[in-house]
């Protein structure tokens, strides 16, 4: 006879942070809503969460006594912390650096002659290499947020649009950037051709605007000078926000050899739903998705978005991204260093002049979900039965449902995850090896029960 599962619920809302308490088993409870749980997994082979390692995040970081660095590093990626094992790397500046340059600023130097990541060796690659020294396994993807100046309109890395007479030489450009960095003992696994290739920004901040041909037309380059080279680097088209499902298909659609050279799409939440990229899962199925850009705002609810981020992160799972990956690891109180117009904030954020650590609402999110999931995990949604309804009497505040999902783990471990977006205390019940659980959610809450023998 097997054992009952015994379960312990850890619990964050305004008052709480990873609160624990036990949840019992219970009987049927008619006035509860009812969670039911997918009968297949919607998500196997996660790789996992992350943040960029940003150049402003390096100079912080760099900035730091040693101790105190180390420390906040094993938190984010040690497994006995949040347990981080995807992170994004820029491909020469963005708008979070600290300098503005790319790896060849020699005008018109096709031959690459003058290509060098020597910039970086002073604090970005030091800083990537005590975290690889932690997390050696870290999955590791890299974006440019703009190709040198003289390759695009204006002449100039903040704003513009890409030229088509330098998608060859550009593409040779990743290619170095890539060994460049495997010199170092830094492997990236995937790249991006343009972080957020619709927008220039209107010159404020590194920025390029790419017309989906020539998008189309750089990815089949790279991939074939990836194979020259013998890389093994995946290729994740577009990187910009959810309303661009339409571009993505286009391209697919009318470009002969772009859906076998393309591993995947990335996608930030800035703009549109996540459910439209289902279209493309629809059609290309075996195309990854990947959740590449999403973080905390410094001055909107920075330390208390937990909410939004479970909700976030449970859309992804459900819908079957492959990875999930914010924004910052780290900034200062101001959002710096900062090269463009946005007031982001970071995973955490470091007091330069108390030398405080504060946590964001996404980095309590993050402790909820990141330490549960490993690469064998499988992940069922979870929702409310078809019977729950908002209460019409109640509007404009009507409940909101719960979102959710299940972690499924070798170890006979099951993990569910919830959020109550709701300003009122959700009574909630699921069913699981035929015993009744009871689970109780304070408003505006996140929650992380595990079941264990």
């Amino acid at each position: 006879m097997s054992k009952i599962m015994k379960g312990i619920q850890y619990f964050s809302d305004k008052d709480h942070e990873m609160t624990c308490q036990e949840v019992f088993e219970s009987q049927f409870m008619s006035g509860a809503v009812t969670l039911e749980v997918s009968e297949t997994p919607v998500n196997y082979g996660f790789l996992g969460f992350g943040v960029a390692i940003t150049g402003a995040s390096c100079y912080e970081l760099f900035q730091m006594e040693p101790q105190q660095r180390r420390k906040i590093l094993e938190d984010i990626y040690s497994e006995d912390g949040l347990n981080l094992s995807v992170a994004r790397l820029s491909v020469g500046a963005s708008d979070y650096s600290a300098e503005l340059y790319s790896y060849d600023d020699e005008p018109f130097d096709t031959a690459l002659e003058h290509f060098s990541v020597e910039r970086d060796k002073e604090y970005i690659i030091p800083m990537i290499k005590e975290i690889l020294e932690i997390r050696p396994d870290l999955y590791l993807f890299a974006s440019p947020w703009s190709p040198p100046g003289w390759m695009k309109t204006g002449g100039q890395m903040c704003g513009g649009y890409m030229r088509r007479e330098y998608i060859d030489c550009y593409a040779e450009y990743f290619i170095r950037y890539l060994k460049a960095y495997e010199e170092e003992g830094i492997i990236i696994r995937a790249v991006t051709p343009q972080n957020e290739p619709e927008t220039h920004q209107f010159g404020k901040m590194p920025a390029c605007i790419w017309h989906p041909e020539i998008e189309s037309s750089f990815i089949l380059s790279l991939k074939k000078k990836l194979k020259e080279n013998n890389l093994d680097v995946k290729v994740w088209m577009y990187d910009h926000s959810f309303t661009g499902t339409q571009r993505v298909l286009w391209m697919l659609e009318n470009t002969k050899g772009l859906k076998e050279n393309c591993d995947g799409a990335a996608f930030h939440y800035y703009d549109g739903a996540i459910e439209e990229t289902m279209k493309i899962r629809k059609q290309y199925p075996d195309l990854e998705l990947h959740f590449t850009e999403g973080g905390p705002r410094l001055f909107d609810n920075y330390g208390n978005d937990w909410c939004k981020w479970g909700i976030m992160c449970s859309k992804a799972l459900n819908l079957g991204y492959r990875s999930f990956t914010g924004w910052n690891l780290i900034l200062n109180e101001c959002g710096g260093p900062n090269i463009g117009p946005f007031f982001c904030g970071g995973l955490v954020t470091e007091d330069r002049v108390s030398k405080e650590i504060e946590h964001s609402g996404q980095y309590k999110t993050f402790r909820h979900i990141a330490p549960f999931i490993h690469p064998d995990s499988k992940i069922y949604a979870v929702s409310p039965d078809p019977y729950f309804g908002e209460y019409m009497s109640q509007y404009p505040n009507i409940m909101k449902k719960t979102e959710g999902f299940l972690i499924e783990n070798k170890t006979e471990e099951k993990v569910l995850v919830l959020v109550n977006p709701n300003q009122n205390k959700m009574q909630l019940q699921i069913r699981l090896e035929q015993k009744w659980y009871y689970v109780e959610m304070m408003p505006e809450s996140i929650s992380t029960i595990v079941f264990q023998r």
